[in-house]
């Protein structure tokens, strides 16, 4: 850093400058936004939002709070951040490492970078984090300056070092107290426990529409969809545009058509992005993009796998599974799964709304990139409804990886036992405080499973990340060898949608 001290000060101050020399102290007024701490006296947390009091006063009791107030907050925070995530995009993206740790400093800052201070409440990530980081002691005042008077003149030199030494330790003090205005321009690591993402070179370059559109000729068919395509029953619409059943006389089959109305989409480029990436994903047990058309020059017409049993969900709310057909299940979702972290991608939400089934017994897995799912219970579908299947770990942002996928398969598979996940007749907020505070639920029929069955729960649902088993080491797990055969499926997707009303078909239409 360099200091022009002409251009600061007249020729009368820097006689001054020459008489006395400046001391330049450090910096005053640095505060952050909350101090979260525990009151002593009446066990209840202090400094939250008024508004966030009252949600947890309501719905957590004081008793709850007292034993766990990290893992009450915690919620809190991940509960708040994503009531305000509503979805944008007429897809779902998918989900990376990188978008990960992006969204964890997002949850991380909503109340500032140091938002549990207090003596009582550690700061996030302190004695629990695998790399424990050493916690900044307050920074020592700059030493006194010396050497700025030599031989009657301003020592330049040393003066600008020692303007330097203090506005870094401003920076230092800034960070300390929870003000990290001045990192912007610094790549830092980890500071209490808030993560702080590098700045990463980005390019300015933007596409323009007509690039756009010219792209997406390139990467559609270039027929006329309506001539292949006789379209039947609508299954809903969205501000993404609509989505219907539709005939395709080449193949003989019924295929799910989103019909996205592109001059209605602001970020048209990650729409381009994400057809390229599903052009590349193709498995048998994922919901499959299977082609895209261009119509009319500003509708997107994008084609997808339909599956004419319907979601997991009406099988398991409505009739009672079998071990071997459980282990079926749980086989053909781990070979999705296995497939999708392959390939660097975590779905993040697997449960049996995002499983679908066949009439044939096939099992698939939906809910990424174009594929979304419908539900009629809104309180499963929502995003804040979800956190039944959610890894403590997504809550509390600790070790947050693709084993996130496995935690749900076996809440997942708690499903198939008890027809429900745990604490689904709980708020989301509660749901979340329970996931953080109790770790592993408790099940009720354990006593009634055979021994590999638990030990592949067991393999699933480990807090500690470390222990818990990967998608590959479960697809060799004793437990799947006593699989039934998928057809068995047919007659419980039978009796559901007898029992549910429902015909053939799936809901496609995204959240």
């Amino acid at each position: 850093m360099s200091l022009n001290f002409s251009k600061l000060f007249s020729s009368k101050k820097r006689q001054d400058i020459q008489q006395v020399p400046s001391q330049i102290g450090l910096p005053t007024n640095v505060k952050h936004d909350y101090h979260v701490t525990r009151n002593a006296h009446t066990g209840e947390l202090e400094g939250l939002p008024e508004s966030w009091i009252r949600l947890l006063n309501a719905q957590i009791t004081k008793e709850e709070q007292d034993v766990n107030p990290r893992a009450a907050v915690q919620a809190l925070k991940y509960y708040n951040y994503s009531i305000k995530k509503k979805p944008t995009e007429p897809f779902k993206p998918l989900i990376t490492a990188e978008q990960i740790e992006e969204e964890s400093a997002e949850i991380e800052n909503i109340l500032g970078p140091k938002v549990l201070a207090g003596r009582n409440i550690p700061t996030w990530g302190e004695d629990e984090s695998p790399k424990v980081k050493q916690k900044l002691a307050p920074p020592v005042p700059p030493a006194k300056p010396s050497g700025y008077k030599a031989g009657g003149k301003v020592n330049q030199e040393a003066l600008v070092n020692h303007v330097q030494q203090a506005l870094d330790e401003a920076l230092n003090l800034a960070v300390v107290d929870g003000d990290t205005t001045g990192l912007k321009k610094h790549e830092e690591e980890e500071i209490c426990g808030s993560p702080l993402l590098r700045k990463k070179e980005r390019s300015t370059e933007k596409l323009t529409d007509d690039q756009i559109y010219e792209e997406l000729r390139r990467l559609c068919h270039p027929g006329d969809p309506c001539r292949r395509f006789d379209r039947s029953k609508e299954l809903g619409a969205g501000a993404s545009g609509t989505v219907f059943i539709a005939y395709d006389t080449e193949t003989k089959k019924k295929i799910a058509v989103k019909d996205i109305d592109l001059s209605k989409q602001p970020r048209k480029e990650l729409i381009l992005n994400e057809i390229k990436v599903m052009k590349e994903f193709n498995h048998e047990n994922l919901v499959n993009f299977l082609d895209a058309y261009l119509v009319r020059n500003d509708h997107l017409w994008v084609i997808m796998e339909l599956l004419d049993g319907g979601p997991l969900t009406d099988v398991v709310t409505e009739t009672v599974m079998k071990e071997g057909q459980i282990a079926a299940v749980c086989r053909e979702v781990l070979k999705a799964v296995s497939f999708l972290h392959g390939k660097g991608i975590i779905h993040r939400d697997i449960k049996s709304d995002n499983v679908l089934l066949g009439m044939n017994g096939a099992v698939k897995v939906t809910d990424f990139g174009f594929c979304a799912n419908i539900v009629g219970d809104e309180k499963r579908q929502t995003l804040v409804g979800t956190p039944y299947w959610m890894a403590p770990e997504v809550v509390t942002r600790k070790q947050y990886g693709k084993k996130v996928d496995i935690w749900s398969l076996g809440i997942m598979a708690i499903e198939m036992i008890e027809g429900e996940p745990p604490y689904l007749k709980e708020t989301p907020l509660r749901a979340l405080y329970l996931i953080a505070a109790n770790g592993r639920p408790a099940i009720p029929r354990w006593e009634k499973l055979s021994p590999e069955f638990k030990d592949f729960l067991d393999c699933c649902l480990q807090v500690d990340v470390d222990k818990r088993a990967t998608a590959d080491e479960l697809l060799r797990h004793p437990f799947l060898r006593n699989c039934m055969e998928l057809t068995t499926l047919t007659p419980l997707i039978k009796a559901a949608q007898k029992i549910l009303g429902k015909g053939a078909g799936i809901d496609l239409l995204h959240k």
